[in-house]
């Protein structure tokens, strides 16, 4: 949703390129996507780096966190030997946005993770490292068609193998990938194109 030229260029082309947003977004993750921490309290547990598929939506991934909170009307957790409430937690390096970007990302995760435990989810959390704040958010019915929509979409260009064309946006000078991507050279002709590599080289 945030770029499908950026995401076509990392699952299509498997490139991969590192900036500061990225090496600092890998750091807030560390503690928490280390699987073999483990951490209790009272009556609730904590999982990370939580791995979920859904076969119906055919896409795969690892939620950050999921705090299980005892509840009789959450999930049968076998190694507790009871019933909990999970409530899924997705760590960002900066701020809550304007745009759907974060909170479409958590609803997929919750759709896999339902699909896999048989249950259903009203809302998770995201937080943002930047605001020290959890941020609740509800998984709605639009919420949920705009993410069916979008894998949609996704798997239509992964099964193709066609990586979606180049875009020049605001944003596009913070990506990673913004070498990679050439957007700045969409209508540039191949003899400009050369002349201009050659010079940066």
């Amino acid at each position: 949703m945030y770029c499908e030229r950026q995401w076509g260029l990392i699952h299509i082309e498997n490139a991969w390129s590192e900036n500061v947003l990225t090496i600092e977004g890998t750091q807030v993750h560390e503690r928490v996507d280390d699987p073999e921490i483990f951490e209790s309290r009272g009556e609730t547990f904590y999982s990370r780096s939580v791995p979920v598929v859904s076969n119906k939506l055919n896409i795969q991934g690892v939620i950050d966190i999921i705090e299980f909170q005892k509840n009789k009307n959450g999930v049968f957790i076998s190694s507790k030997s009871d019933y909990y409430m999970p409530n899924i937690i997705e760590y960002k390096h900066g701020s809550p946005k304007m745009e759907d970007y974060d909170t479409v990302q958590l609803c997929a995760q919750a759709m896999a993770f339902e699909e896999m435990k048989n249950c259903i989810l009203d809302f998770g959390f995201i937080f943002y490292n930047q605001t020290k704040r959890r941020e609740k958010i509800f998984f709605t019915t639009e919420l949920r068609e705009k993410v069916v929509m979008l894998i949609k979409q996704m798997n239509e260009y992964y099964f193709k193998q066609v990586t979606p064309l180049p875009v020049n946006l605001k944003k596009c000078k913070n990506c990673s990938l913004n070498n990679l991507c050439a957007y700045n050279i969409k209508n540039m002709s191949a003899e400009d194109y050369i002349k201009k590599t050659l010079k940066e080289i």
